[in-house]
């Protein structure tokens, strides 16, 4: 699954500023970084604001909305390092 070209469609048109700094997802190999500063969406490894790592299986179970990320949360299948907050703020730019 293309997860940076996914991410890029469902973010467009929404206002990444809300984010207030950086989110990178990590899922395997595969990365995706938005910068709400600069409305940019990358498969950049930079450092983040907050570090949201999980597996494929688990990131395309969010994507598809078949999970949650809550859950995911709650059951160890998904971890947030850094500003907690932004993994919340997240979810809107992503669903």
């Amino acid at each position: 699954m293309d997860y940076l070209a996914i991410v890029k469609e469902k973010a467009q048109g929404k206002d990444l500023s809300v984010l207030g700094g950086s989110v990178k997802f990590v899922a395997d190999d595969n990365i995706v970084f938005i910068d709400g500063v600069s409305g940019e969406i990358t498969s950049d490894d930079n450092e983040a604001t907050c570090t949201i790592t999980t597996d494929s299986e688990t990131m395309n179970g969010i994507i598809e909305g078949s999970s949650s990320p809550q859950a995911a949360f709650m059951t160890g299948k998904l971890k947030v390092a850094g500003d907690m907050s932004m993994a919340l703020k997240v979810q809107s730019i992503i669903s």
